[in-house]
């Protein structure tokens, strides 16, 4: 195949965007989901608004064609908006450069707190500090863990209070009753909320802010995405009128912790100079693959819709026997991190996971080891269900720069592979699809078609 142009974005707005100049100030756009049986009209019902509405605000060609999993935007129209101080820096939110230097575990043990002091053990024996629960959340979200860590210190104290917690904190340290049991869960559910807040704004023109009572605001027009990640998630657990209490304790934790925010920006997330690497197909010539899933959640649900998945044909339909095909680096790297069926390959070669770009390839096994230096279409594994959720073996594909999940159909820097394949998305996570140079078009699908969503790469 023709290798791939490097690609190189046009400015058009402002270095951080946010969804505030493209979406009504009264309106707050909340997302959600088809279920089985519904027709449009009921859906829209459900969610209080008026089929009319649904259809012009979602752009829908024909009402009549409604499928579960859908995904459309409920727009409310509000007369209230929430705080509007920008209390951080978008960096801030991203385990990236902002981070350099930053050493979560020598933090977390100079504040002497419980956090320094417990334990957790995995499944499989393996025993972990207090600081390295903050870290592996962070690097597996890529979540920053000043963040992590003023929200455990404003919810709990657990940071800088050597006392040991009662029962109830302990169980929830976060106080979120809703999410799983324990520390990892609490964390990883903040985290996943953060991303979600911070990706729902930033890339899919999410300005509602839903509270505990499920009562609904709209986020301050003027806010970049980083402040909205924090009302997101602090909102789950509180009301409108008792959210600027809740944002007040927040940033007293943050700033006892670590003083002003502001110090840490390391400037815009998104540079407009920014060009994605040459990257080839995940996989060798001369064998068809196919993309069972189109731009998607890269961890959780979430992060940016990063993540595109491809299974081999010889990989069993259903299950998870892997398959015997091996998957391949796109490009060559330094692999920085094999976790639980994940591969992190860091494409600068510094070791740094912070900085520059990094492909994750995901649910594979009989991966290669942690500090391999890899050439682009060396193995890297077999596509299997190892690590994340999965139910039949595929490989999981997705970008970082600097900590940004980077959204596989983004308008600004889109996901694209040799021969100029360029990947498009929708509005409804796993669908959309690639376009290649000479207008072809593969549609994502729970299928193993040819003619709809195979890929076939001629031999060298």
């Amino acid at each position: 195949p023709t290798a791939t142009p490097t690609i190189t974005p046009t400015p058009t707005q402002t270095p951080t965007p946010t969804p505030g100049p493209t979406v009504a100030p009264d309106i707050a756009a909340l997302p959600a989901v088809v279920r089985q049986g519904d027709f449009l009209s009921t859906f829209a019902a459900r969610y209080g608004i008026s089929l009319d509405a649904l259809i012009e605000y979602n752009a829908i060609e024909n009402p009549d064609v409604v499928a579960p999993g859908q995904r459309f935007m409920i727009p409310y129209r509000v007369n209230r908006t929430t705080p509007d101080d920008v209390l951080l820096p978008d960096s801030e939110l991203l385990y990236g450069p902002a981070y350099l230097g930053f050493d979560t575990r020598a933090f977390v043990q100079e504040q002497g707190g419980w956090l320094s002091q417990m334990r957790l053990t995995f499944v499989d024996g393996r025993e972990i500090s207090g600081g390295e629960v903050i870290e592996y959340v962070a690097i597996r979200y890529s979540v920053g863990p000043r963040i992590l860590l003023a929200l455990l210190e404003a919810r709990s104290g657990l940071v800088t209070n050597p006392e040991e917690p009662d029962d109830a904190i302990k169980t929830y340290p976060l106080g979120h009753s809703r999410a799983g049991k324990g520390l990892l869960n609490q964390l990883e559910w903040a985290a996943d909320a953060l991303n979600s807040g911070f990706y729902g704004w930033l890339d899919r023109g999410e300005t509602a802010i839903q509270f505990r009572n499920y009562r609904i605001a709209r986020g301050a027009p003027n806010l970049n995405p980083g402040t909205i990640a924090i009302q997101r998630t602090l909102a789950q657990d509180t009301t409108f009128e008792e959210l600027p209490a809740e944002l007040d304790a927040f940033m007293e934790a943050y700033t006892r912790l670590f003083g002003d925010p502001f110090q840490y920006d390391a400037g815009p997330i998104l540079p407009w100079e920014l060009e994605q690497p040459r990257l080839a197909f995940p996989w060798q010539p001369g064998t068809w693959w196919y993309l069972t899933g189109g731009p998607h959640g890269a961890w959780g649900r979430g992060s940016a819709w990063a993540a595109l998945d491809f299974v081999p044909e010889d990989a069993p339909v259903g299950g998870c026997t892997p398959a015997q095909t091996w998957a391949t680096a796109a490009s060559p790297g330094l692999v920085v991190r094999n976790n639980r069926g994940e591969l992190l390959v860091d494409l600068d070669e510094d070791g740094d996971v912070r900085t520059g770009w990094v492909l994750q390839y995901l649910h594979l096994t009989d991966r290669v080891e942690e500090g391999t230096r890899l050439a682009t279409g060396d193995p890297v594994g077999r596509p299997a269900c190892d690590g994340g959720t999965a139910i039949s073996s595929h490989l999981h594909f997705a970008r970082r720069y600097n900590g940004l999940w980077m959204a596989a159909g983004s308008p600004r820097v889109p996901l694209v592979f040799e021969g100029a394949w360029t990947t498009f998305g929708d509005s409804t996570p796993y669908e959309g699809g690639m376009i290649g140079p000479q207008g072809e078009r593969i549609t994502a699908c729970d299928c193993r078609e040819r003619g709809i969503n195979g890929i076939w790469l001629a031999g060298q």
